[in-house]
């Protein structure tokens, strides 16, 4: 009995201990106490093993961990590379906004619910019939023609990020199905039920982009316009880039290719490709070359969509 009460007492006094020392450090200036910060990093690996083995158990990432199947995985895919896109494409279309002030009737045009893109313009699906039979000539045949609205010059984008989704999956809006996807190609020849599609790669494009990265802040454009020009063989270039803004890192391997957002081959700009490799034009050694990948794999592709600027009537 005596030994309880002396044990219960031990543990009084060691709580009045410790509360002693605590007030003490909150009155002690923080010079003196900084050097127990060196105690707690010791402390730290172990708490958060300690944390990390409670979330297990808890449950907390199974959904982190879960094994998701092939087909999943894929559409996961798909659609984190759709929001890339839209994202590129919603910031170079909000740096053109910022840049010059449009008219409301021109505005107007943006925001229509449907699959039409506007007052004027709509997509058209098609499917990819075959190749060009001309190895040289980088182009595809679709089964669309000029009695579904296609015409000589109409772009033509992927139909592969958001189709998964439909319009079930919210992909409702004719701009954001548009901006989810990307650039492949221009309309070279029509007939009354199919055309051939130019892919970018063509050797006889040559088309005027923009350059950007995503970064913490976000999607970050880079200043200027350069040339994109097709090489053949599935393959596209931009020469001529001053070799200071490589070798500074304002351009790099990772960067984003879209098309220009003032042309008229399309109501936004579109993803085109990404940087692989940049190397230095044997020609003009002062200019880097670089080479860049289709955001979409066009030998895969087997759907697409045709823009038709043309289609329906302006509402003024």
């Amino acid at each position: 009995m005596r030994y309880g009460r002396m044990q219960h007492s031990g543990k009084r006094t060691l709580v009045f201990v410790l509360v002693a020392i605590s007030l003490l450090a909150l009155l002690l200036p923080s010079a003196w106490t900084g050097k127990l910060i060196s105690l707690v990093q010791v402390i730290l690996p172990f708490q958060h093993a300690v944390t990390s083995v409670v979330d297990t158990v808890r449950g907390d990432g199974s959904d982190a961990d879960r094994l998701v199947s092939g087909a999943e995985y894929e559409t996961l895919r798909r659609r984190e590379a759709a929001l890339r896109h839209r994202l590129a494409a919603l910031s170079l279309r909000s740096a053109e906004l910022e840049s010059q002030v449009r008219l409301l009737e021109a505005t107007r045009q943006w925001e229509v619910e449907g699959r039409s893109i506007g007052a004027r313009g709509k997509l058209i699906p098609a499917r990819v019939v075959t190749e060009d039979l001309l190895a040289w000539r980088s182009s595809r045949l679709i089964n669309a023609g000029s009695l579904q609205g296609v015409s000589h010059g109409d772009a033509v984008a992927s139909q592969h990020f958001s189709i998964d989704q439909g319009e079930n999956g919210g992909a409702k809006d004719g701009m954001a199905i548009l901006m989810g996807e990307s650039l492949i190609g221009l309309i070279e020849q029509t007939g009354t039920h199919a055309s051939r599609v130019k892919l970018l790669s063509d050797v006889s494009v040559e088309m005027k982009v923009r350059l950007g990265r995503f970064d913490d802040e976000g999607f970050m454009l880079h200043d200027g316009y350069y040339w994109l020009l097709g090489t053949g063989g599935g393959r596209m270039e931009i020469r001529d880039v001053d070799k200071r803004n490589v070798d500074d890192g304002t351009i790099g391997v990772g960067d984003i290719v879209l098309s220009d957002p003032r042309s008229e081959l399309l109501p936004t700009a579109l993803v085109i490709g990404t940087v692989v490799e940049i190397t230095i034009d044997r020609d003009k050694p002062l200019f880097s070359v670089l080479a860049i990948e289709s955001a979409a794999d066009v030998s895969t592709i087997d759907r697409v969509y045709v823009y038709d600027p043309d289609s329906g009537e302006t509402d003024r």
